[in-house]
């Protein structure tokens, strides 16, 4: 091995050509604290090697929930409950476990306007982000829309297939149109 200055070079070359840029970034610092408190090597390797995987999993959340299209940010810990009976919350709870999204099971969020169904549908749908499953939100009308597009133009088997691959969709609200509207 080289210089100091040559195997903080080629730990940078190496960091770049793996694409792991939270190692290119910690690997000095932590190297520093870890010299300091005595590690072992694989001690400060494991250190390193978590901040690179923190690293791309925030940032694959903050892709996913980009590529989701929320109308806005809500979270579970900003929902307010009052317009809820207290039975439900449980079930706001597991929900937020994301388990129905593995088992590809629906959730229907019903009720009169103003009682938190949009905030509760981009909630569970950044939960999901969080939990690394693909989100794309729209509006009950949005949905319509666009498999309205696809069957005018004749791909509406290949947009429903393109929309069963996605693990989690999201709708703001529902609405009940007659068949007969994606046929005109």
């Amino acid at each position: 091995m080289g210089s100091g200055k040559d195997l903080a070079a080629e730990i940078l070359f190496l960091a770049r050509e793996l694409t792991t840029p939270a190692i290119a970034e910690t690997f000095t610092t932590l190297g520093d604290q870890a010299r300091q408190a005595g590690w072992s090597h694989e001690e400060y390797l494991a250190a390193v090697l978590g901040r690179q995987v923190a690293s791309r999993t925030a940032n694959g959340t903050r892709m996913r929930i980009s590529a989701a299209h929320f109308p806005q940010i809500k979270t579970m810990q900003d929902f307010t409950f009052d317009h809820i009976p207290a039975a439900t919350r449980d079930l706001v709870a597991h929900l937020a476990t994301c388990t129905f999204v593995a088992k590809r099971e629906n959730v229907v969020l019903l009720g009169p306007p103003g009682t938190g169904k949009t905030h509760l549908a981009i909630a569970l749908g950044i939960k999901a982000a969080e939990a690394s499953y693909p989100v794309l939100f729209d509006s009950a009308t949005g949905w319509i829309h666009r498999l309205a597009q696809a069957h005018a133009k004749g791909s509406l088997e290949r947009e429903l297939m393109s929309q069963r691959r996605r693990a989690k969709q999201m709708s703001a609200a529902l609405c009940f149109l007659p068949w007969a509207f994606l046929r005109s």
